[in-house]
């Protein structure tokens, strides 16, 4: 919690000077959630208050968000320029994208027969369903059949700019603080996947984004076009899928989350249609493949077992089981009240958010869909470097929301960025990503930042408002009689 003296600077508390009956003058600060804090005379008689002032609303609220949200913004494009025109490009499959793509527009339409030099439009390291294949035929016409790799980086460059600002628009629909937007910038990895190395998982993530941003605006059968758009670019964008459900149930009840799942199901009809019409099995055997194995040289965070290990089954059971009991864990006791009212909360929410209990907000959403996205990631099969995409934009919000000692929540983003630097990952790195993926988790779970029954009695933000300005306003009239 911020302290007395910021909460006070910052506007999220009102600064008030009672005097008692005794003659006494007691400093106070009125805070949302009436809360009231005691300050101190130190607090009382700061210098250069106004500096102080400016930079805790700057900083710390979001009333003047944009301002370092913009300066970043123009900070990281000119860095991220720097990059393409210093270091060079590394070919890794985005040659292959292209080559998918010319197979694409000499007509063929039987999935598992566009290939690549890795692989077809499944191999070794995805599964790419259509709008991949969508996307890279229009950079194949960018770039000239994939020769012009300058102007590939320029669009890959846009897009990321792009997606930072949907980034930040989310942090700011959460009520997340400027202080932490740094986080979002200054990945060395995260430039690398962008303009050095051109991979579609950036793209799945720019749909995903804005259907988060939809989300948290109550746009949900907008957000359900996006997030399909998002899973026709790749598949890990279905683990999100959980924490989505229980969102749109919160929100809209059972028959018209089952209509939302309609809208993602034909949105992927309408991008496969192509390939489902000349033949289906191939499409949706090669798209959507859930059997595929994955290459031990490849592994981030499996690098501590052998290979033997890493490609038996049962252990790739023993992760999948790990990742389905979080789920339940979190499904049951924090985003939903079953653990807590039983089939009272599942009745009660049958036809949507009941009356006298908030829709879901917009931190809730946020934090519910990251959480989710995160205890995937933490017991995936196997983390390319690529994947380091799926959440380096969420992790600044995770570690900000989590229960954690301060130093704890520095070091966490620290440790995990370095670990997605070290190539070839190590015994040391794997073991070194997975702790932090646990202690983050752990610190989330504490924090109950995602917790449904307290996100539906939560106090609207603009009532809290309007009544520490009234309060502000009484008492400085109070304080203009005792003076005159």
């Amino acid at each position: 919690m911020a302290t007395a003296r910021a909460q006070a600077l910052s506007g999220t508390g009102v600064r008030v000077r009672e005097r008692h009956g005794d003659g006494r003058e007691i400093l106070t600060v009125d805070t949302p959630g009436s809360y009231r804090r005691f300050l101190s005379e130190e607090d009382d008689e700061m210098p250069l208050t106004w500096l102080k002032r400016i930079l805790t609303r700057t900083l710390w609220t979001q009333r003047f968000f944009w301002v370092p949200a913009t300066l970043l913004l123009v900070i990281d494009a000119v860095l991220t320029l720097i990059i393409v025109l210093a270091v060079k490009y590394t070919e890794i499959d985005f040659s292959t994208y292209m080559q998918q793509a010319a197979i694409y527009a000499k007509g063929q339409r039987v999935y598992h027969l566009i290939s690549g030099d890795t692989g077809p439009c499944v191999g070794a390291r995805a599964s790419y369903p259509a709008l991949h294949l969508y996307l890279s035929s229009a950079l194949f016409r960018l770039t000239r059949g994939g020769e012009d790799i300058r102007v590939a980086q320029m669009a890959y460059l846009t897009l990321y700019l792009i997606t930072e600002v949907v980034v930040m628009a989310i942090y700011r629909e959460a009520r997340i603080p400027p202080v932490v937007l740094p986080l979002l910038v200054f990945s060395k990895r995260l430039h690398s996947i962008y303009v050095l190395r051109l991979f579609n998982d950036c793209w799945a993530m720019f749909f995903f984004y804005i259907g988060v941003w939809l989300m948290c605006r109550r746009k949900w059968s907008s957000a359900s076009v996006l997030y399909s758009l998002a899973l026709g670019v790749k598949m890990n964008i279905l683990l999100f899928a959980p924490a989505m459900c229980t969102i749109y149930y919160r929100a809209l009840g059972l028959r018209r989350s089952l209509v939302e799942g309609i809208v993602v199901a034909s949105v992927q009809a309408l991008l496969a249609a192509p390939f489902l019409m000349r033949d289906p099995r191939s499409y949706l055997s090669s798209a959507f493949d859930l059997s595929r194995e994955f290459l031990y040289k490849w592994t981030v965070n499996l690098r501590f077992v052998d290979e033997k290990m890493f490609l038996d089954k049962r252990f790739s059971a023993g992760l999948l089981s790990l990742h389905l009991g979080l789920l339940t864990l979190w499904c049951s006791t924090r985003w939903t009240g079953i653990s807590s009212n039983g089939l009272r909360w599942l009745t009660g929410h049958v036809n949507g958010t009941p009356k006298g209990v908030k829709a879901p907000s917009a931190r809730a959403i946020v934090t519910t869909l990251f959480t989710s996205n995160l205890i995937g990631i933490a017991f995936a099969r196997s983390l390319h470097y690529q994947f380091y995409s799926w959440y380096a934009h969420q992790l600044a919000i995770l570690v900000y929301l989590a229960r954690l000692p301060n130093v704890i929540r520095i070091l966490l983003p620290i440790a995990i960025e370095w670990t997605w630097n070290t190539f070839p990952s190590t015994t040391e790195s794997s073991l070194v990503l997975l702790f932090s993926h646990l202690v983050l988790l752990a610190g989330l779970y504490a924090s109950k930042a995602d917790d449904a029954l307290a996100d539906e009695v939560r106090r609207d933000e603009a009532d809290v408002d309007k009544e520490l300005a009234s309060r502000y306003a009484r008492k400085t009239r109070l304080g203009a009689k005792d003076e005159g």
